[in-house]
């Protein structure tokens, strides 16, 4: 379509598409899934995925590509969302922490074999194409795939549940299941249904946000946070060319720095308070990424390591704040703080490729630096914030009201060691 000079925008909004199509996928199958079962979820998206990937590598309206695009990141949302629910939903602790970690490691795993592919298949169409075939293995998992005994519960339907779980145990931990089971209350169902209900709360919980100061605080100082995490993580990822840097093998060890990103959270995580370990990392990859301005012309592979450095810790310090954000709030708002601080991270991914793009087409620097500027200041933010490790979980609001000193947004916090 000739996306250059004037059309360069089109290129961005060809990206974007994918991130907003995740955006409104994960709203989409989150409620598809609560109100259908997170198997028919599942179907669905994987029926979405199939169909799109390959048309998108044959149409030729712009217009109909970027709607295709749109589904395939919907569908994306739809897939990892409603697997991911069922893994947390069938297995136990520890478990389901091991399990939880290899399901995520397939994307370093894909993103490295991504340049690959597409060093041997240099037509755009033809890279679609295959891309999209792996889809079809999903058909295999829709066929196995069993529905969650959890919302097989919520829905009354009891007996399926039972008849999941007996084929998985046996013997005194049946028998123990199945008095569990005849003891659950008999309006165990009633969250598959007052949607009406359910949607007033989801609204007056965002309320709350607003009318208590400390909440706000926090709150605001989480959504920056992601949106940046979210803005460095992308940006960085789309900026081989500004770079100046193979393509291929920009992409190839962008995948390959995500495997010490999911484990060295786990490591610092022992020594090291949620704030500092964020914050840190923030700061770090910031320092990193604004470094760049000052590398001699020239120096391409000193560029291309110092954002990679950027790029592990965005991926590290996303494993951090989410474990940050769920402690940061009671538990009668978490969900909420939770889904809406995605969202920031979602309105971060469309802005990449438009800072990337746009911005990058002034001047090879600007994303980076951008993405710096956004990185230190969301870790000063963050050294704000109370430190909850090994602090006990707030389950109620009126918790936080009668917090005092350290345990409150304040400048003191900034103290290494409070």
């Amino acid at each position: 379509w000739d996306l250059v000079c004037g059309k360069a925008s089109l290129r961005s909004a060809a990206q974007a598409s994918i991130a907003i199509g995740k955006f409104a996928g994960a709203l989409f199958f989150g409620f598809f899934a609560d109100k259908f079962g997170r198997k028919w979820a599942f179907i669905l998206a994987v029926i979405l995925y199939i169909v799109a990937g390959p048309m998108a590598s044959i149409t030729y309206s712009y217009s109909f590509f970027i709607f295709l695009r749109f589904i395939i990141g919907a569908a994306g949302s739809g897939v990892y969302e409603s697997a991911y629910t069922i893994l947390s939903e069938v297995t136990v602790d520890p478990i389901r922490t091991r399990l939880g970690c290899i399901f995520n490691i397939s994307y370093p795993v894909g993103y490295m074999i991504l340049p690959a592919l597409a060093l041997y298949f240099d037509d755009w169409r033809s890279l679609q194409l295959i891309i999209s075939l792996p889809a079809l293995l999903l058909l295999v998992n829709c066929w196995f795939i069993p529905e969650s005994p959890r919302w097989l519960l919520t829905q009354g339907r009891r007996d399926e549940a039972l008849t999941l779980v007996k084929n998985k145990i046996e013997g005194k931990q049946l028998k123990l299941v199945e008095d569990n089971f005849n003891h659950l209350p008999s309006d165990v169902n009633e969250s598959g249904h007052h949607w009406n209900k359910k949607l007033q709360a989801a609204l007056a919980r965002l309320f709350i946000f607003l009318s208590e100061s400390e909440l706000r605080n926090r709150i605001f100082i989480c959504y920056f946070a992601w949106f940046a995490a979210s803005l460095s993580y992308y940006a960085i990822a789309l900026n081989a060319d500004n770079f100046t840097a193979n393509r291929y093998l920009y992409v190839a060890l962008n995948g390959l720095v995500e495997f010490p990103g999911y484990i060295v959270p786990l490591l610092i995580l022992k020594y090291l308070g949620r704030k500092i370990a964020s914050a840190s990392l923030f700061i770090i990859a910031g320092v990193a990424l604004l470094s760049i301005l000052i590398i001699p012309e020239g120096y391409s592979e000193l560029v291309l390591g110092v954002a990679l450095i950027g790029r592990f810790c965005m991926c590290a310090v996303f494993a951090i704040i989410i474990l940050y954000t769920s402690e940061l709030f009671p538990t009668t708002i978490r969900n909420t703080a939770i889904g809406t601080s995605l969202t920031m991270a979602q309105f971060g991914c469309i802005a990449a490729p438009f800072v990337v793009d746009l911005l990058g087409s002034h001047a090879w620097y600007i994303p980076s630096t951008i993405c710096g500027i956004t990185s230190v200041s969301a870790g000063m933010m963050i050294m704000l914030l109370p430190e909850t490790k090994d602090k006990p979980l707030l389950d109620s609001i009126e918790e936080i009201k009668d917090t005092d000193g350290s345990g409150r947004v304040s400048l003191a916090n900034c103290c290494l060691f409070r």
